[in-house]
């Protein structure tokens, strides 16, 4: 894409100038490539044919073509224009022809390394000269490289993350549009949506490119939760929709790919070893819980091989104030039980339980095996602890009135996540290979403490401490009337743990096909394997007693293999792709399946059985009746045993034995649990296309078509049990469940230009339409009859969407830069409305034969009659069939309702040489929930932030932020309904940056 590149100025620290998102137009020329493999890379010859442009582009093509990296460490900007250059020659005269109107001259650390210095303090000094390379990601100049992609993607930047230090890790999606989270405040866990869509990988959430697979089930459908230190973070690159690259398999909606600090985050220009330390903390009476937020760090570069990275950071958060001004409560007459029919107002002046803390380590180590091979050793690792809480409770359930306690703590909770990654890459001076190979191992372990109930009293006594303590509750099995009281006395202790094995090999070629350039290829493959397991221990004041499979979060393995390859043809005006990946995926593991059991009564049976039941009546009647009952009733029941102990004997005494309905045979049934090995695989082809067109240098109109597929995962195949705290509700798993496919559009346009309003000005925008339909998408459903029943209230698990899902909307970032001010926006507008649902009523089967098996006589029941004039085989295929449409059966989770419009404003301004640097940002949410709801599930809200941040001298910067100026009382948009946590009032935070 040949846009022009203009640099955010000054550019801070230092810029390389690496593999810009252009493709080169120019290759080594093919007649000395023999002799070019034994040269010096700076004699190497290579053709050339760019434009006069601006210097920057330039040099970022000069370097992807020859590989050699242009740096600059003084901290200033590349301003100029370039002359234009043509025709064969060496690299070192092609650098100096681009610089021939510069104020620039070069200084060669080594043969793939030039430096830019001015005029009067250069000196060529060669090898011996020990500068410093700065090493920052080589696909991109700045932020600014989005905008220059014909696609849907987005990068959150370490300036936004410092402007608004982020209380919980989804803060740091607020400028990023089409991207929310169903964030709990009372729980740190990050589970990113993009485009309405969420959990179970269906957005591919990354630390480093290592995939973030841990599922630990929770509200509003967020399965799939990971833990990231917002303070060890570069950058947070968003990728949206279906893609056929490395990262793509089984991402229907997207990637998030959470990037860490290197060498150069930490390193002062022109210094080999450096420290950073930084930290952050809440102003007095208005710090609202923010208590520390800081990290250090180490680097340094040994000799022209070795950088070593070292760092470590503690977050550390006690409860918050939410904000005073303008509360709603129309959000609590709505949620779990969907309507209270009441008004209710349940004030709190602090979210209780929102205190946790965050310790995380960052180590990296790479060496350069030579001047075109890399070998980076990573691993990061976090630790967390804070509260497992209730959802909110409104209303108390002893007798309905509002409860001043909004939350229940129940004990403990913790996390602990490991990454470790080694990645090879090979970038030699052939156009033919640019490769990386990334194998990784991401382990992530939670646990969650629930001390035991309120105790069962009864008639003033406490049972649960009188039968545990005269030994009741430790008896085998526990006897009935007991239980209760016994459970009530346990606490539990849910340990899950998930550990992903990774690998990646992707390789970009840039090559010429039929006498034609601009051609490149990317190819690869990715395989993954997760495996969970998942034990609950029962405890009794200190004391173990019983460890047992937790099958909400189950035992097994799933694994996906992907192969990809893309095509792209590219010049001045057009560009052309088409991919396609093939995916193979598998799952092993084990579960409870519910079965029908059928017993057929004949006539001798029913009657024996009522005679039996009508004896223990009589016979309890008599001995033992009832308080209240007469003397006539009992005297009755008394007389009647003989007579009924007579037709237990011999049923066929019965009076009316051949005629009474009572004793009509029938097929009785019983829902069994039958343990099932499950062993599914598939696999599937998923082709791409795209197409970008750019009219001039300002304007790129492109679009992308994408087949995508989600096969299902280890919890909605194989979970199995109770919900914790209400037996009522029963968990089933799906093992037939298959595939999501979604196909999506995306349709977009870039625009860039300088000098828009005035001198040195640069603006960029990106606008985007994206449409996506997923087919056989996997909801939670509250009502499932199960095999030979007739009812399924309560009975939950993970069933297709009969009815395709739609999410479309428009997308709209703008980025404004005039150096003493600037600017930036983001708009995400929702489409459409929500979302249809239908499923099956019987989805694993209604086992029903009793109304295909014939009657004594020979004869077949009416139904089984119906089901064959109505054109099925029998009536078990006929309910198997059926299905029921409406929403009321989904329950609150993601799918059920579209996001809700969101948008975010920053205007900034610079002073004192732009060492000062203050704004404001201005954050809205719309009102959002279901079309049929008589309030809003999240009320509309509009919230300002202040920041500044004041560079004292190049070794200390000082920052300042207050969050929710106005102390507005809100909801943040599309947060976990059942814990309807209020945000945070008003806060102020200030902290400094040390480097040397």
């Amino acid at each position: 894409m040949h846009f022009k590149v203009f640099p955010r100025s000054p550019i801070a620290t230092a810029v390389i100038l690496g593999l810009l998102v252009t493709q080169a137009q120019a290759q080594p020329s093919a007649q000395n490539s023999t002799d070019a493999t034994q040269q010096p890379p700076l004699q190497q010859r290579y053709t050339f044919d760019f434009p006069e442009q601006h210097l920057l582009y330039s040099l970022g093509e000069f370097t992807n073509i020859t590989q050699i990296a242009v740096v600059r460490q003084d901290a200033q900007p590349i301003n100029g224009i370039a002359p234009a250059l043509q025709g064969e020659m060496t690299a070192d005269e092609a650098l100096r022809r681009l610089l021939a109107d510069s104020s620039l001259a070069i200084s060669y650390r080594n043969g793939r390394t030039a430096e830019l210095l001015e005029q009067a303090t250069s000196t060529t000094v060669g090898n011996q000269t020990a500068f410093s390379t700065l090493t920052v990601s080589a696909d991109r100049i700045g932020d600014d490289w989005v905008y220059h992609e014909p696609r849907s993607v987005s990068v959150i930047t370490r300036e936004q993350i410092d402007r608004t230090p982020p209380r919980h890790a989804a803060d740091m999606l607020q400028e990023t549009p089409g991207v929310y989270s169903a964030v709990n405040a009372q729980d740190p866990g990050l589970s990113v949506n993009i485009r309405g869509m969420q959990d179970f990988g269906r957005v591919n959430m990354m630390v480093d490119g290592m995939r973030q697979n841990f599922n630990d089930n929770g509200h509003q459908q967020r399965n799939g939760t990971m833990y990231v230190d917002s303070e060890l973070l570069s950058d947070v690159v968003i990728e949206k929709g279906a893609s056929t690259g490395v990262h793509g398999a089984g991402a229907i909606a997207g990637s998030a790919n959470f990037r860490t600090i290197d060498v150069d985050d930490v390193l002062l220009p022109g210094k080999d070893i450096g420290v950073r330390l930084r930290g952050m903390t809440g102003v007095g009476g208005e710090g609202n819980g923010v208590n520390f937020i800081g990290s250090a760090a180490v680097a340094g570069r040994l000799g022209d091989r070795w950088e070593l990275l070292a760092a470590r950071s503690n977050r550390n958060f006690g409860e918050y104030e939410p904000g005073r001004r303008r509360p709603n409560y129309d959000f609590l007459t709505v949620g779990v039980q969907d309507e209270f029919q009441q008004q209710i107002e349940q004030d709190v002046e602090r979210v209780r339980f929102t205190d946790n803390e965050q310790d995380s380590n960052l180590f990296k180590a790479r060496f350069h095996i030579d001047d075109d091979q890399s070998l980076t050793f990573s691993y990061i690792g976090t630790e967390l602890s804070y509260n497992n809480v209730s959802d909110r409770q409104v209303l108390d359930p002893i007798d309905g009135s509002v409860r001043d306690d909004a939350w229940r703590r129940y004990g403990d909770a913790s996390t602990t996540s490991d990454s470790v990654s080694l990645r090879y890459n090979l970038n030699p001076s052939s156009p033919l290979i640019n490769l990386e190979a990334n194998a990784y191992f991401v382990s992530t372990e939670g646990q969650r403490y629930t001390e035991a109930g309120s105790p069962v009293v009864l008639n003033g006594t406490d049972m649960t401490d009188l039968y545990w303590m005269i030994g009741v509750c430790e008896q085998n099995p526990v006897p009935d009337n007991a239980y209760n009281a016994c459970q009530a006395g346990l606490s539990n202790n849910n340990h899950t743990q998930i550990d992903t094995y990774g690998f990646t090999l992707e390789n970009t070629a840039h090559f010429s096909l039929g006498g034609m350039d601009g051609f490149s290829s990317n190819h690869g493959i990715e395989y993954f394997i997760d495996k969970g397991e998942s034990t609950t221990i029962r405890e009794r004041d200190g004391r173990q007693l019983a460890s047992m499979d937790n099958t909400l979060n189950p035992n097994g393995e799933r694994s996906i293999a992907s192969a990809f390859g893309n095509l792209q043809w590219e010049n001045e005006t057009f560009t052309l792709a088409a991919g396609l990946r093939y995916d193979y995926y598998k799952l092993d593991g084990s579960t409870k399946l519910p079965g029908a059991e059928w017993t057929y009564r004949d006539r001798y049976a029913m009657a024996s059985r009522h005679a039996e039941n009508q004896l223990a009546n009589r016979t309890r009647n008599c001995h033992n009746p009832s308080p209240g009952s007469s003397e006539r009733s009992i005297q009755r029941a008394c007389d009647s045993i003989a007579a009924y102990e007579g037709y237990a004997n011999d049923p066929t005494t019965f009076p009316g034995y051949e005629t009474s309905g009572h004793f009509n045979p029938m097929w009785l049934s019983e829902t069994v649990l039958h343990d099932y090995d499950v062993d599914n695989s598939m696999d599937k082809l998923l082709p791409t296309l795209s197409a970008a067109y750019r009219p001039n240098e300002n304007i790129e109109l492109f679009a992308n078509w994408g087949r995508g597929w989600r096969p299902p995962s280890l919890t909605e195949t194989l979970m199995q049990g109770s919900h914790p705290g209400d037996p009522f509700a029963v968990m089933f798993p799906n093992p037939y469940a298959e595939p999501e496919t979604s196909s999506s559009w995306d349709v977009g346009a870039n625009f860039t230009a300088q000098d828009l309003f005035t001198s040195g000005d640069r603006f960029f925008s990106k606008l985007s339409y994206y449409d996506t339909r997923v087919d056989n998408y996997l909801i939670t459903s509250m009502v499932n009859v199960m095999p030979g029943q007739v009812g399924g209230l309560g009975h939950t698990m993970f069933v297709p969407n009969l009815l395709p899902m739609n999410f479309r909307g428009l997308e709209l970032e703008i980025d404004y830069d005039a150096e003493r001010w600037y600017t930036q926006a983001n708009y995400t507008h929702v489409l459409g409305s929500d979302n249809q649902f239908c499923q099956k009523i019987y989805p694993l089967g209604s086992g029903w034969i009793k109304d295909d098996m014939p009657n004594e006589d020979g004869s077949y029941p009416d139904a089984h009659n119906a089901a064959i004039e109505a054109g099925y085989d029998s009536r078990e295929e006929q309910l198997d069939d059926q299905t029921y449409c409406g929403i009321d059966v989904i329950g609150m989770n993601s799918a059920r309702q579209l996001p809700m419009d969101r948008g975010s404003l920053v205007v900034g301004t610079r002073w004192f040489d732009q060492r000062l640097d203050v704004g404001t940002r201005l954050n809205y949410s719309a009102a959002g929930g279901p079309e049929d709801f008589d309030f809003d599930l999240w009320p509309s809200y509009v919230t300002w932030d202040l920041f500044a941040s004041y560079q004292v001298n190049p070794n200390l910067l000082l920052r300042a932020t207050m969050l929710n100026v106005r102390d507005r009382n809100y909801v943040t948009g599309y947060s976990d309904i059942f814990s309807k946590s209020y945000g945070p009032g008003r806060t102020l935070m200030a902290g400094a940056e040390l480097r040397f």
